[in-house]
């Protein structure tokens, strides 16, 4: 079977944890047999620092505009039809290309993979820093508008065309399906495939690394790194810790940089954090692996409820115990190996902070949680990638 992967591009030192699955998801995919293609559409953005298993086709589409790319990529998709098999696409950002192949004659079947919310959809916002709230001028807003309207009902109608839909959280397929399309029949929900026994293997992890090195007491790290930009919640997590009333018994790391690191900085001091709170920056992947081995609970204030996150997955493989926002993609990720507080509410999460920071049976106990959840089905990578191949094979089957 001829897979060929429709992504952005492959940037292994800077683009974040998507490319890393999708380059595990095409290793696997061709380990067990199949002949595997990426066609990077950006390729101008590639930083491929390792050798390849799977060939790499680099197209450059040259549009920014939402019409732009989507034609560019229908070109594309013409182009390779007489190599592959089936395509496997990027599904937040190719998916309009990928239906009206399809609606148009395409004849390979088309599979969409959705991790990321549609750029059409409400901005993310840090809606606890001060003074950063800024009215968008009635132009853009009307713009704005009349994208969402045009996608909606005129260009998601084709996205129905395509053969198969996968969806790292349910919460991700229900914000599709409220925005038209239709997933039911032919959708599947998988988490973000992560390599979690390379991490294991790579930093002399094992399942209980955790409960011999748990703290009964000292200082309890509280650890979370991301990008610092809007969204992320730092703002929700910095406001909380303000609130938590032992805080004597706590560091807090903040890791990351970003377009709102001064506003993270500077609501530190504000509140008069400083002695609590350390800014490691921007660090290697081998550094961000040790820190993870040496914090005590993992916090990420907020996120998309439609969203999930490879960097609390790589927490968890570290058996580190989570704090997380209740009912959305990251409290779906960690099961139940973390403690829930009420989205957006900062004295709640101060509350929880204080409680697993105090209870280190408790901690115990959800770290045990974090390798059962990583072996379950939907989550695994040893058993879902299987599964996609065969998802795969069908469309193939179906259309000879």
């Amino acid at each position: 079977m001829r897979i060929f992967f429709i992504t952005s591009k492959l940037n292994f030192k800077s683009a974040g944890g998507s490319v890393d699955e999708m380059d595990l998801m095409m290793r696997m995919l061709q380990k067990n047999g199949c002949e595997v293609t990426a066609v990077t559409v950006f390729s101008d953005f590639n930083d491929i620092d390792r050798p390849l298993p799977y060939e790499v086709k680099k197209e450059n589409i040259g549009f920014k505009g939402l019409l732009g790319i989507q034609w560019e990529a229908f070109k594309i998709f013409r182009k390779y039809s007489n190599q592959a098999d089936v395509f496997q696409v990027d599904g937040h950002l190719l998916l309009y290309a990928a239906g009206f192949y399809r609606l148009f004659g395409g004849k390979v079947p088309t599979l969409l993979f959705f991790n990321r919310e549609l750029t059409a959809w409400p901005l993310n916002v840090s809606a606890f820093f001060s003074g950063t709230s800024r009215k968008e001028s009635v132009l853009k807003r009307i713009k704005s508008k009349i994208r969402w309207h045009i996608e909606k009902c005129l260009m998601m109608p084709a996205v129905r065309f395509v053969d198969f839909y996968t969806f790292t959280s349910s919460f991700l397929q229900k914000a599709y399906q409220d925005f038209g399309l239709k997933p039911a029949g032919k959708s599947w929900i998988f988490c973000d495939p992560y390599d979690y026994l390379a991490t294991l293997t790579e930093n002399n992890i094992t399942e209980d690394f955790y409960q011999k090195h748990i703290k009964k007491t000292g200082h309890i790290m509280l650890f979370y790194s991301s990008r610092m930009s809007p969204g992320k919640g730092f703002d929700l997590l910095i406001l909380a810790f303000s609130k938590v009333k032992n805080k004597d018994n706590f560091k807090l790391i903040l890791g990351g940089t970003g377009p709102e690191e001064h506003l993270v900085k500077k609501m530190v001091h504000d509140l008069g954090l400083d002695p609590y709170v350390e800014f490691p920056g921007w660090v290697s992947r081998q550094d961000l692996h040790n820190a993870l081995k040496k914090a005590d609970i993992f916090i990420q204030a907020r996120w998309r409820q439609d969203m999930t996150s490879l960097s609390l997955t790589e927490a968890m493989v570290f058996g580190l115990p989570s704090i997380l926002p209740k009912g959305g993609g990251l409290e779906f990720v960690a099961g139940r190996s973390a403690l829930c507080f009420k989205s957006d509410d900062p004295d709640d999460l101060a509350e929880k902070i204080e409680e697993l920071g105090s209870d280190y049976k408790l901690r115990s106990e959800l770290s045990k949680q974090c390798f059962i959840r990583l072996h379950e089905e939907n989550m695994d990578y040893i058993k879902t990638i299987p599964k996609l191949k065969s998802i795969l094979e069908s469309l193939v089957k179906h259309i000879d």
